[in-house]
């Protein structure tokens, strides 16, 4: 029963126009990352453990599930290098922000990603923003200022600085993902470099540090980083690849902002830590941004379609000469 719902899921998934996969697969993607503020937190060893092991089952995860030819770090490109490093700088900074300072400030200021690719993808992808982009993030921001009410503290200064670092690198990624040479085999492959840089670099530097505990977690411990690496980021990750094919990266940065809403929705539901009435409505405000900003654009990417198949109908047939 289970894997004949799965088969007929699947068979109705890629029925639908390329663009709508695309949006689907990037909100599920950020379905899954909105589970890792809760994790981390929950993982007691620290962000330089927990990146490590989160990357080795990420590793294993994102090569068993896509396949990719394995190219020596030797031989790979420019771009699977740029892909890689922003990806791992992203990862690495993103767990010591929510190791060092809150996971409010964290995923607030990592969210900030929109603004610098507003600038990037216009100058190396030609993707300009339409009015809708631009109204949808302006409504999307002011939620999340909603969201953070009350919450959004002082903190650590280095936590608020690998937070930004973070967005930064996470708007580079998504500009890489983007590049029209990028193929659907450099994605995953390089997202598996970028992993194996981490295991190896942070190996080498927990190794260094003397930290023995970090090398044998115990059972509790495990559990999660097993979730962490497995879903959290490889099934996730696989998804956002897959999507990032088909959506533009302003796009992809919108229907990502669901993460920080739903951040909170699985802490209460682990914890019982209940969102207050500024995160209710702003969370309200950020869905209704994505909702109404998808509504539109695919009633208006449909009429567009619609137009043109008219056009192709009533054009006259060639004749043919000779």
């Amino acid at each position: 029963m289970g894997a004949s719902l799965l088969r007929v899921s699947r068979a109705a998934f890629f029925e639908l126009p390329p663009h709508r996969q695309g949006l689907l697969a990037v909100v599920a993607a950020a379905l899954l990352w909105s589970s890792g503020g809760l994790f981390i937190k929950w993982v007691s060893i620290d962000a330089l453990g927990i990146t490590m092991w989160r990357s080795l089952f990420a590793t294993v995860t994102i090569a068993a599930l896509v396949r990719p030819a394995w190219v020596s770090p030797l031989r790979a490109g420019r771009l699977e290098w740029g892909m890689a490093v922003s990806y791992a700088v992203m990862l690495v900074l993103f767990v010591s922000a929510t190791r060092l300072t809150t996971a409010a400030n964290a995923i607030f200021l990592q969210y900030t990603a929109p603004l610098y690719l507003l600038l990037i993808a216009r100058f190396f992808l030609d993707e300009h923003p339409t009015k809708l982009d631009l109204g949808a993030l302006g409504v999307a921001f002011a939620g999340m200022a909603l969201f953070f009410v009350g919450r959004l503290e002082k903190g650590d200064l280095a936590g608020n600085a690998c937070a930004i670092g973070s967005g930064i690198a996470f708007a580079a990624f998504l500009v890489f993902l983007r590049v029209p040479s990028c193929t659907s085999e450099t994605r995953p492959r390089a997202m598996v470099l970028g992993n194996v840089l981490l295991v190896v670099v942070l190996a080498a530097v927990n190794g260094a540090r003397g930290e023995a505990e970090i090398f044998t977690p115990s059972l509790r411990d495990l559990s999660g980083l097993l979730f962490l690496g497995v879903v959290q980021i490889g099934v996730a990750y696989v998804l956002f690849g897959f999507g990032m094919a088909h959506v533009q990266a302003i796009e992809a940065s919108l229907m990502g902002m669901i993460e920080p809403v739903l951040n909170p929705v699985w802490v209460f539901l682990a914890l019982g830590e209940r969102p207050g009435p500024w995160a209710i409505a702003g969370g309200a405000v950020i869905i209704a941004a994505v909702t109404v900003r998808s509504v539109i654009s695919e009633r208006r990417r449909d009429i567009e379609h619609r137009a043109a198949m008219a056009r192709v109908a009533l054009s006259p047939p060639t004749s043919r000469t000779g």
